[in-house]
């Protein structure tokens, strides 16, 4: 447990034997801080879903001691700070700002009427910019959470990330007070300098197909032919390349469906086992970006392929897949490239806070030594991903959690992660 400091903000990440046991850590590590001329008017908190049934005392407790009014945040699996990550285990990540006081606005949860959050935020956008929201949202809410944040683009203009609560218990957000159902969170002037940038988990299997037939749910053709068999086309290609057979030797339908599955190369397995994914290039963006979905199902002798997505003639159509290196090599590159640009547009590259928001599924990640200046090595209970962020963007105050659905540019992602910089 280690308290970081800048200028602004200042975090912590904690984890113990019950809820009254990390905030206490976590109000002792931050007591250091009550003196301040510059008080903390804005606190971040996410906690593990072990916690989950104890959200309400933890936020009381904490807004009573440091005097903090205004709350965000969210449950998550895990929680993650400064080069640590806690999965499986009760806790809690905080960070706390200093902030002009008319320079952000909290709002609550929301559904399509967007009713509570119109009531917040409209007379503080009679008067600022909105240019980011940082919205936490619960993936139970009878509404669509797709549809909500296009609405609240809409009414605001501002550039929203986030991520929607995971848990085995209550979906919790954190938007001043403790609640379920729809989206909440903060918005923040356009006097706030911030960055943000996101990274994919996935690489491309093959190239970019045409969806020429569908149904529902359902790929039925891709680029007028049988889907099973272009997936399997791609399917080959990455097969061969990482065992060294011949395309043709690669046999996918008897692969996936018969017993000769036990005697494959283990590399091979891996690919099978929940690693391959459809991804939808985004239009017009000018970052190669997309947004991965599950396959959910596989019918060779149909040819027909099942998404988690309703599927639109004419779509533009991936294949990815997803490990542990593919992971790791995007991160790097999406970290590296900000810091680079925020050095070249500002003469320096000294943030003073993040939020980070990663992928449940990115939690347990092995990550080894592919940049000289990273080591392997982990969290309490993670794989490392935390060690590496903050190998790049440098010891800063930083708070995050593991995600059911991160949120960038208010379009909703999966296998990604999120980071938001203050500068």
């Amino acid at each position: 447990m280690t308290l970081v400091t800048s200028t602004k903000f200042a975090s912590i990440t904690a984890s113990g034997a019950d809820w009254r046991d990390v905030a206490r850590q976590i109000l002792e590590g931050l007591e250091p801080l009550r003196s301040r001329a510059d008080p903390f008017n804005i606190g971040f908190l996410y906690v593990s879903d072990l916690l989950a049934g104890d959200l309400d005392g933890l936020l009381s407790l904490l807004r009573s001691v440091t005097g903090i009014e205004h709350w965000v945040g969210a449950v998550g699996i895990g929680v993650c700070g400064n080069a640590l990550d806690h999965i499986d285990h009760p806790a809690a990540s905080v960070m706390v700002g200093a902030l002009p006081e008319d320079s952000f606005k909290v709002f609550p949860p929301t559904d399509l009427t967007l009713e509570g959050a119109r009531g917040a935020l409209e007379p503080w956008l009679d008067r600022h910019d909105s240019m980011l929201m940082l919205v936490h949202g619960d993936p139970l809410a009878d509404t669509d959470p797709g549809l909500v944040l296009q609405e609240l683009e809409r009414m605001t203009g501002g550039f929203i990330a986030g991520g929607l609560s995971s848990s085995r218990q209550q979906h919790y957000v954190i938007a001043d007070e403790v609640a379920t159902g729809g989206i909440g969170g903060i918005a923040f002037s356009s006097d706030l300098p911030v960055a943000t940038t996101l990274t994919q988990g996935c690489a491309p299997l093959g190239p970019i197909h045409t969806l020429t037939r569908s149904e529902g749910h359902m790929i039925l053709e891709l680029d007028g032919r049988n889907a099973f068999e272009v997936f399997s086309d791609d399917l080959k290609s990455m097969a061969a390349e990482r065992s060294g057979q011949d395309p043709e030797q690669v046999k996918i339908a008897e692969t996936l469906f018969t017993d000769e599955y036990d005697a494959l190369d283990q590399d091979i397995q891996n690919l099978f086992r929940g690693e391959v994914h459809v991804a939808f290039p985004v239009p017009c963006s000018d970052q190669n970006d997309y947004m991965v979905r599950n396959i959910v199902g596989l019918d060779p002798d149909s040819g027909h392929i099942a998404v988690a997505q309703t599927l639109e003639n004419g779509q533009h159509i991936m294949f990815v897949h997803r490990d542990d290196r593919t992971i790791q090599t995007d991160l790097i590159r999406a970290l590296t490239e900000l810091r680079d640009r925020l050095t070249r547009e500002n003469g320096q590259f000294r943030p003073l806070g993040a939020i980070y928001i990663s992928c449940v599924a990115r939690s347990m990640c092995q990550f080894g030594s592919q940049s000289g200046d990273i080591k392997e090595g982990s969290g309490p209970s993670g794989g490392g991903e935390m060690r590496m962020v903050r190998e790049i963007i440098g010891d800063i105050p930083l708070a995050g959690f593991y995600a059911n659905g991160e949120i960038s540019n208010r379009r909703l992602y999966g296998y990604t992660g999120v980071l938001i910089l203050f500068l």
